[in-house]
């Protein structure tokens, strides 16, 4: 048994990874960028693209986002194995369409590099400049310019925005220091329009098409992203949310609520169900199965919402049921939070709210497990070993709970390796009606504020539970049948 959870586990290790990488990717192709929307437009305070790479960089190792995205990266020789390091991430997305466009990386570094000289030399125009908030828009624009007939365009525009400057205005421009030298700025500025006509010209005129042709493939090691998240993951460090919270702090009063009461739900199920199938199995075609049946198909067929609505509106609109459950529904104030109170306090303080969403959840599971319950042990009763067992004068009830009842315990089990991770989201709708502060409405709500690591952080702990629910399901096999072998041959 042992070693075959342990051949087991490390079958499954490969789907993990593999669900791993298509969350990593979530996160790395999804629109937007991650630094910006956990910690805002703060590292855009500055023209300059190289200060904006220092405000950049140092909020993008706090999230584990200052690296190689993974271990290696295959592309073609006109990418350099440096890409990586230049920050933010739209000036990298620019600067590598700019080397599609070209195949020439060192004349696209002398470009950017351009960029940022007359960056530093716009920003030390004063305020009082006619010109100087003109030139600023139109530097924006030359920033975001990332093809070389808009990049024409726009040093172009800089070209005449300068020139309109009157020679009048250039004599009263105030100086900056820089290195104990006092220089004027707006031969700065022309030096710097000059150093960018030069890298322009490069641009368009040193194109290396082959070096686009050729394949490149570089190696960077465990220092990369998705080794940090994934190491992260392991040890429960899964990043910080858009609220600069940390995923699992995030994660984790949602999660338990959710599986208390399906926890619960299920429990009472399988109670309720297993023997409830037994019993309707042995009542063939009398009253009992028959009413059985019509009941449990009329809770199958039910919707989950429909339901929830019907016991609301009973619950709180009839004297009666106020009296019996005068609170319903969750407030804000009734989510768990962990360090301020322990989840057995908040289980006791909000155990009566809690009791519709479990009823609920059990009566959607209960029609679904005795009507199984029922069908497998109707399976099993005309097998040659019970009709062997009844010619030896084995009595009805030994029959029904000692030879058939494991084996007829196979389609729930199923049924059970599936559960679990439905556990996880399915409530979606309960916690809806009822405001219930569980991972259903975290899910919902990640989405809507396009959480990403959040929502990354579910789909591993989600892929995790499916697995888990997988193995235990085995374990339970073998229990309700000791034929099966857990042998290499039959995996």
């Amino acid at each position: 048994m042992l070693k075959y959870l342990l051949r087991r586990i490390l079958m499954a290790l490969p789907t993990l990874l593999v669900i791993s990488f298509l969350a990593f990717g979530l996160g790395k192709y999804a629109p937007g960028d991650p630094v910006v929307n956990v910690f805002g437009e703060e590292a855009y305070n500055s023209l300059d693209p190289a200060k904006q790479a220092d405000a950049y960089r140092s909020k993008a190792a706090r999230i584990g986002l200052n690296g190689p995205a993974f271990y290696f990266s295959l592309t073609t020789a006109a990418y350099p194995d440096t890409l990586w390091r230049i920050f933010p991430l739209d000036r990298r997305e620019r600067l590598e369409k700019l080397i599609g466009q070209t195949g020439n990386w060192p004349a696209v570094r002398s470009y950017d590099k351009a960029i940022s000289e007359i960056a530093g030399a716009i920003e030390a125009l004063p305020a009082s400049l006619t010109q100087s908030a003109r030139l600023r828009s139109e530097f924006t624009f030359l920033v975001r310019a990332d093809q070389l007939t808009q990049i024409h365009a726009a040093v172009r525009q800089l070209h005449l925005l300068v020139a309109q400057i009157p020679d009048t205005q250039t004599l009263k421009l105030i100086t900056f220091e820089a290195s104990k030298k006092s220089e004027s700025v707006f031969p700065a500025l022309k030096i710097a329009l000059l150093h960018l006509d030069s890298a322009t010209m490069v641009l368009n005129t040193q194109k290396l098409p082959g070096k686009l042709s050729a394949p490149g493939l570089y190696w960077y090691g465990s220092k990369n992203q998705y080794h940090h998240w994934l190491k992260g993951f392991l040890s429960g460090d899964l990043g910080l949310t858009r609220r600069k919270m940390k995923v699992w702090e995030e994660l984790q009063s949602s999660l338990l609520s959710t599986m208390m009461i399906n926890g619960m739900a299920l429990f009472l199920a399988y109670l309720i169900a297993v023997p409830m199938g037994v019993e309707m199995a042995r009542r063939k075609g009398k009253w009992q199965d028959r009413w059985g049946k019509r009941v449990l198909f009329f809770l199958f067929s039910m919707p989950v919402f429909w339901l929830g609505g019907l016991l609301i509106m009973v619950f709180t609109n009839t004297s009666w049921g106020h009296a019996i459950l005068p609170s319903i529904y969750f407030d804000v104030q009734d989510a768990w939070q962990p360090g301020k109170t322990s989840f057995s306090d908040w289980w006791s303080a909000n155990a009566a709210k809690c009791i519709l969403p479990i009823a609920i959840l059990t009566l959607h599971a209960l029609a679904v497990l005795a009507l199984q319950m029922r069908r497998g042990m109707l399976g099993t009763l005309g097998d040659d070993y019970i009709r062997t067992a009844r010619a030896k004068g084995v009595g009805e009830e030994e029959i029904y709970w000692s030879h058939a009842f494991r084996n007829a315990l196979f389609p729930i089990i199923t049924i059970f390796a599936s559960v679990l991770p439905a556990v996880f989201t399915g409530s979606l709708v309960v916690e809806a009606l009822f405001s219930f502060p569980g991972i259903g409405i975290k899910t919902f709500e990640a989405y809507l504020g396009k959480d990403l690591p959040l929502l990354s952080g579910i789909m591993m702990v989600a892929a995790a539970l499916t697995i888990a629910g997988s193995l235990l399901a085995d374990v339970l096999y073998a229990w309700a049948d000791p034929r099966v072998r857990f042998s290499i041959k039959n995996g």
